[in-house]
């Protein structure tokens, strides 16, 4: 690809290799369920109480929080594959998706339906844990509030539902990194100097590479849309968008007829 990461000045933040450890005991302890904020602020006090952080750069909770929400979207990708023709038009679901129970669709269908909201504070993309009410605003736009997955009540928004609100990407296993192809939307998970969030980005290019025994090596060139910063990413930090789901089914069809599934996806690196 070419180009360095461009991260800005001074060092990205990263987990330390104890801390990434100490997570990924808790997560397992708890079933691979988000703990609490109340837990995510304590460890976050602990990281930052540590004697490798102490004095330097600060852990926040919600880089702890994103983490968690991360490693168990991860697993639960690994375990149970979405549906895959699903379609969500936030118009029409607003006024009925109120009273439906948190991660599922209104619709008759009982098809598991999980979304995620942009928040107005910084920009980034949040796991929506429920949809607390519903109006409609001044330009005639419906408006949601919402309840952040990890997050209590003093920190829910009213967000527009067209712009802000949409089906929750999917973590990529080490399998899909052939359905993230240049010019795609992406949820990218940006570790910068003072937060580690998850924005909107678009695929410059990809560079694929043999998978070996740690899975996938392919790596990504992003630009994110929020400050046009450019990365080269691995896949464990891009979700894709739900509507790449087609190239997935394109390219198990192609396998299963002996078919070239690079090119029928219209991969030609």
């Amino acid at each position: 690809m070419g180009r360095p990461p461009n991260v800005g000045p001074g060092p990205s933040f990263r987990f330390t290799a104890n801390e990434v450890a100490e997570m990924e005991a808790c997560l397992q302890k708890a079933n691979f369920v988000v703990p609490s904020m109340e837990v995510i602020c304590s460890i976050a006090e602990k990281f930052c109480a540590s004697a490798e952080r102490s004095g330097k750069m600060i852990v926040q909770e919600k880089q702890v929080l994103n983490w968690f929400q991360n490693r168990r979207h991860a697993q639960k990708t690994k375990t149970m594959k979405p549906p895959e023709n699903l379609s969500v038009n936030p118009k029409s679901q607003v006024p009925h998706m109120m009273p439906v129970p948190s991660g599922r669709s209104a619709s008759d269908s009982n098809v598991l339906m999980e979304f995620e909201g942009r928040s107005s504070r910084d920009g980034a993309w949040y796991d929506v844990a429920a949809f607390i009410s519903h109006r409609m605003f001044e330009t005639g736009d419906p408006e949601v509030r919402v309840r952040f997955a990890g997050f209590g009540g003093e920190d829910d928004e009213w967000i527009n539902v067209l712009k802000h609100v949409r089906q929750r990407s999917l973590p990529c296993d080490a399998s899909e990194c052939v359905a993230v192809l240049a010019g795609d939307l992406i949820l990218c998970f940006q570790e910068g100097k003072d937060q580690a969030l998850y924005y909107d980005a678009h695929v410059l290019d990809a560079q694929r590479r043999r998978h070996d025994a740690r899975g996938c090596r392919c790596r990504f060139l992003v630009r994110y849309d929020h400050d046009q910063a450019e990365e080269i990413v691995p896949l464990r930090k891009v979700c894709r968008r739900p509507e790449t789901n087609y190239r997935l089914r394109l390219l198990r069809s192609s396998r299963d007829v002996g078919v070239n599934p690079k090119r029928e996806v219209g991969e030609t690196n």
